[in-house]
């Protein structure tokens, strides 16, 4: 019960806080509503602390000895939330010896579990044999994993199965807290912070695909890399709370991917600040900055920098109608950028600086509802014209039928700046449902 009263009041939270906008006539609730807003966002930052502490004693009776655990004789009934880094959505209690024992050592064996399926069907100008083109496919269906490993760590797995690639460890990562300097780090295979959209589960974006800039620098999943990074949040001035990340990740980028080479044994690092701010109690502004350096090749040398900046504002309307506005942008300093010809030694040079964009509004005009619009914009890398661009401009409207499923029709338009491909149009069916402990819900 506390899980749910949390969920639903984290969303109350986030979308409590949104900014109006200035010019466009839209107008704000009275004084009572937006005192009852505030009440109930005062509301849930208490649950947050209560449930951070509910969350430290589960973890804490967890790891204690069998022997200690029996000695225990009042309830305890954590309800804790299924976020990306928090503990199961279920609860636990301690009633008796025998059954304080019996719970604690399944729950210390068996780990949470969840399935997420992504169901899309494609109609599309293209005539190639690309993944799922022109029929339905189970895109992608992650089976996740995850528990806590002591009181101070955590490990998360996720396997994806598609019906077009073999099988693939999406992410397999140990959390841990408590670090020197009050650092929290993880290491394995993740998403590193890099943006928004990189950074994301397919299923948890706001449109079918992913944004053009981030298929052609990061890959068509986005950008998973095995490594190391550590975080911690620090007060900045204007009573601004910064999230600063650094990491070190094996080199490379994803599956069409072209900001690094395809060398994984040349290492990426990465740097990455974001910061949250209520700017009324209508709306938030969340901002990110980027830097990634490595390799375009096999050697050693650190060739690619790139830069990136993104940026999320949400509105309230009402309370049930958020406007989301979401963009990013990425601007790249390549040293090396011209190729040699081996038969007749002419050099071709390519643009040093490729850059790209998207911009993203998401309106949610019904309880169940919301439609909305991605315009894209991203200079191909060692183009030997450096007006040579792929853009795209795609439609997108989603039911969201619970927390468990959810559909979403789009249609695209792509115009790309191959010389061999001009336009190409597509639509998409999709449908994504999740069943066990999922990391996020579909809304």
């Amino acid at each position: 019960m506390l899980r749910h009263l949390f969920i639903c009041g984290l969303g109350l939270s986030v979308f409590v806080g949104l900014l109006t906008l200035p010019g466009l006539g839209w107008a704000h609730p009275d004084e009572e509503v937006r005192k009852e807003l505030k009440e109930l966002r005062e509301i849930v930052q208490k649950q947050q602390v209560r449930i951070d502490e509910l969350e430290r004693k589960v973890a804490t009776v967890r790891a204690e000895p069998v022997e200690a655990q029996t000695a225990v004789s009042q309830d305890v009934r954590p309800s804790t939330s299924s976020g990306r880094t928090g503990l199961p959505g279920h609860d636990l209690e301690i009633r008796d010896g025998a059954a304080s024992s019996s719970r604690s050592q399944i729950g210390a064996i068996l780990p949470e579990i969840g399935v997420v399926g992504d169901i899309v069907a494609t109609a599309s100008e293209s005539k190639g044999d690309t993944e799922g083109n022109n029929r339905v496919s189970a895109r992608e269906i992650e089976l996740v994993f995850g528990n806590y490993v002591d009181p101070y760590s955590r490990y998360d797995a996720t396997l994806s199965f598609s019906d077009f690639e073999a099988v693939g460890v999406e992410e397999a990562y140990l959390t841990r807290w408590g670090l020197p300097w009050d650092l929290k780090g993880r290491i394995g295979r993740f998403f590193p912070r890099v943006g928004k959209a990189a950074a994301m589960h397919r299923d948890s974006l706001s449109t079918v695909d992913e944004p053009l800039v981030i298929r052609r620098y990061f890959g068509s999943e986005g950008f998973n890399r095995t490594g190391v990074d550590f975080t911690k949040p620090v007060e900045g001035p204007w009573g601004l709370v910064l999230e600063p990340s650094i990491g070190i990740l094996e080199g490379g980028v994803g599956e069409g991917g072209t900001l690094f080479g395809s060398t994984r044994r040349r290492p990426t690092f990465y740097e990455h600040l974001k910061t949250f701010r209520d700017l009324s109690d209508l709306s938030s502004l969340e901002l990110g900055l980027t830097h990634l350096v490595g390799s375009k090749d096999a050697d050693a040398a650190m060739e690619v920098n790139a830069f990136g900046v993104d940026a999320t504002y949400l509105y309230h309307l009402t309370p049930i109608n958020p406007l989301k506005i979401q963009g990013e942008f990425y601007l790249q300093n390549r040293k090396e950028a011209f190729s040699i010809n081996s038969t007749t030694g002419v050099t071709t040079r390519f643009d040093r600086h490729p850059w790209g964009t998207y911009l993203l509004a998401d309106y949610r005009f019904a309880p169940r509802w919301s439609a909305g619009v991605r315009a894209d914009h991203v200079r191909l890398v060692d183009a030997a014209n450096p007006r040579h661009a792929d853009q795209g401009l795609s439609a997108f409207l989603t039911f969201y039928q619970s927390e468990f499923a959810r559909w979403r029709l789009q249609v695209r338009h792509e115009e790309k700046g191959s010389a061999t491909e001009k336009t190409e149009d597509a639509a998409f069916l999709q449908g994504t449902f999740a069943i066990g402990t999922h990391k996020h819900q579909l809304q």
